[in-house]
């Protein structure tokens, strides 16, 4: 399926997606709300914590792969307001958020990191020996803290105080998600979505042609949101079909690992390159 290309703007309508010889018009409309000031440093992911009712940054603030200590996570407020801009650091390249029980996971290059949201301090660390790169998080329903190595290929689980792998010879394993009973997964180099049986390693492909993939969630009615690492953010409908909604290829602004909350239809995207976060009103 082929899409209009359509650049962002402060309210628009996208998209018409041409399938065969019939056109459909998708009434999904995002309107940018607010951006943060750029002060949040290689911003590559952010998670809403509805019990305090603020926003976590990951801040790489370097190279990705740089153990130099200046990682750090911010807080800022739903309006777009930097709480503060180190709110807990000690990190060297932090990347993938995942939230579970008061305890705030990240991953940190090779290790796996806690910090208890009450206490604002690093609480806990699981360094993983072989590990390469990792990236995101997912949090199963079960409290399964699942972790991504973009660079090494697999998928690990941290589960009653261990971390293991569960999932190897993928190529670029990035964004994952577990919603609705599925573990879901984009592969950097496959380009494509994949839902996934972890106890059979087996992989079925639901969407593919996503151009850099890296962020997923779910929008709460069968379908995601996906985003192309260099500025593109897509509509996954629960039959597999996307549609582009916005590209920001254009103004070289990256869209890396979003958070989507769905009682406030609040889109937050981290753009890593332009050090902010830029929130949408998402209407489907």
């Amino acid at each position: 399926m082929k899409t209009t290309h359509c650049p962002l703007s402060r309210s628009i309508l996208l998209c018409i997606s041409l399938s065969g010889l019939t056109s459909t018009v998708f009434a999904q409309q995002l309107t940018l709300l607010w951006e943060t000031p750029t002060q949040l440093p290689g911003v590559e992911s952010v998670i809403y914590h509805p019990q305090t009712n603020v926003i976590y940054a990951a801040n790489i603030i370097g190279h990705f792969m740089a153990k130099d200590g200046n990682g750090s996570i911010a807080k800022i407020s739903l309006d777009g307001q930097i709480i503060d801009p180190e709110w807990v650091t000690g990190l060297d390249a932090p990347t993938g958020l995942g939230i579970h029980k008061g305890k705030l996971y990240v991953t940190d290059i090779d290790r796996l990191v806690e910090i208890d949201i009450t206490k604002a301090e690093i609480s806990n660390t699981w360094p993983v020996q072989g590990a390469k790169a990792f990236n995101d998080i997912a949090i199963g329903a079960d409290g399964t803290v699942y972790v991504s190595d973009t660079g090494g290929d697999a998928v690990y689980a941290l589960k009653s105080g261990s971390i293991t792998k569960v999932l190897s010879n993928v190529r670029g394993p990035n964004g994952l998600l577990e919603a609705d009973g599925k573990f879901l997964m984009v592969l950097w180099y496959a380009q494509a979505l994949y839902s996934v049986d972890l106890k059979s390693a087996q992989l079925m492909e639901i969407a593919t042609g996503i151009a850099n993939p890296d962020g997923i969630e779910s929008v709460g009615n069968g379908g995601f949101l996906l985003t192309g690492l260099n500025g593109l953010i897509y509509y996954l409908d629960e039959n597999g079909q996307k549609t582009l909604l916005a590209d920001t290829s254009g103004d070289q602004i990256q869209a890396a690992d979003i958070d989507y909350i769905p009682s406030k239809k609040l889109l937050l995207v981290p753009t890593l390159n332009s050090d902010k976060v830029m929130a949408y009103r998402l209407e489907l």
